[in-house]
């Protein structure tokens, strides 16, 4: 098998202009991002906050405890996994000096960077997700080890460390632009971003911006580096952790409904999700084994779902409208280049 330096096109000037793109992905990574205790958490239960989250699960006041219940599953769970990603991330990390065939991108400091500041925000954001669950139900809604062993052993074999972090970045992706979906929807339906429920997700969002593009370099830029074998090797690592994170949600759904008497998949939103994330997950890869963003495998019902749902048409990337030309009229074909996209809150 050729290593990833024989193969890799990244190189020269191509390769200089990717290493600049990562270091711009998180030059304010230190200004656009958040920390657990900038927040007010005696506002996170007040009858207000917990009514929002019933307009947030199904659509209308009055199901407080059961979307209580939906949402302490969903981001006790998120937390497992942000957790996860962090610990991989950081064995990565670990293993880079280890390999002599890394490319060149592997020279500088911007890939290093942008993972350790990927993986110190993941594990802020559990940290942040279960106190959230515990400040709006009282419980401790946790697993005994959250499959962490067995999910963390996945990326503990002998492969590249590229594939690994293929492998990882598609997995993660599948749950960010989820999460991404619920905070177009929090913002739907709170514009202002008064409640809690929509602050805790905006300000989440701010360092999954930055995630979802690294996760889009990873995806294109380096998954092209690696020869047909190694693209195929993180295509079996992902479907093996993308197994077990829905165990998880079923261990995680079971623990909840002991708690709380609630089963979370008759909660509407949760149907929703389980649609929206069965399409992603489903669609990453096309035909020919090439990713795609969240954004590229909308078909119109997906769009449409998405749309009812969030008040969005786009997942991380606004849709174009048509340009316009001076007496009103539009160029077919012809598109306007969003102002902002993913990278909006970098």
């Amino acid at each position: 098998m050729q290593s990833v330096a024989e193969t890799d096109p990244l190189s020269g000037d191509h390769e200089r202009d990717l290493r600049r793109r990562l270091d711009g992905i998180m030059s304010l990574a230190h200004v656009n991002t958040f920390h657990p205790n900038a927040f007010d958490w005696g506002r996170a239960a007040t009858e207000d906050n917990l009514r929002f989250l019933s307009e947030i699960a199904w659509g209308a006041p009055g199901h407080e405890a059961e979307a209580t219940a939906y949402i302490v599953k969903e981001l006790a769970q998120l937390a497992e996994i942000e957790r996860h990603v962090s610990a991989t991330m950081a064995l990565i990390l670990s293993e880079l000096p280890l390999h002599d065939d890394l490319g060149p991108l592997s020279a500088g400091h911007e890939l290093h960077h942008a993972l350790s500041c990927f993986a110190a925000e993941e594990l802020q954001h559990s940290n942040t997700f279960y106190r959230y669950v515990r400040e709006i139900s009282g419980l401790e809604p946790r697993l005994s080890d959250g499959l962490f062993a067995e999910r963390f052993a996945v990326f503990q074999e002998d492969d590249h460390p590229w594939v690994k972090l293929i492998a990882l970045s598609c997995s993660a992706y599948v749950g960010e632009s989820v999460i991404t979906v619920f905070e177009h929807r929090a913002d739907h339906l709170d514009p202002g971003r008064e409640k809690f429920f929509t602050q805790l997700l905006h300000l989440h969002g701010l360092d999954e911006a930055r995630h979802i593009q690294v996760d889009h370099f990873v995806m294109r830029d380096l998954y092209r580096s690696l020869t047909p074998a190694q693209q195929a090797r993180s295509r079996v690592l992902l479907d093996r952790i993308e197994t077990l994170n829905r165990r998880l949600a079923a261990d995680f759904a079971a623990v909840v409904l002991d708690l709380t008497k609630v089963d979370v998949n008759t909660v509407p939103a949760a149907r929703t999700q389980l649609e929206i994330t069965q399409a992603f997950g489903a669609r990453i890869f096309d035909e020919n084994g090439t990713p795609r963003t969240a954004d590229e495998v909308l078909d119109a019902p997906l769009r449409r779902l998405i749309s009812q749902f969030s008040g969005a048409g786009h997942v991380h990337a606004p849709e174009r409208p048509a340009l316009q030309f001076p007496g009103g009229t539009t160029r077919p074909g012809v598109t306007k280049i969003p102002d902002s996209t993913a990278g909006e809150n970098q």
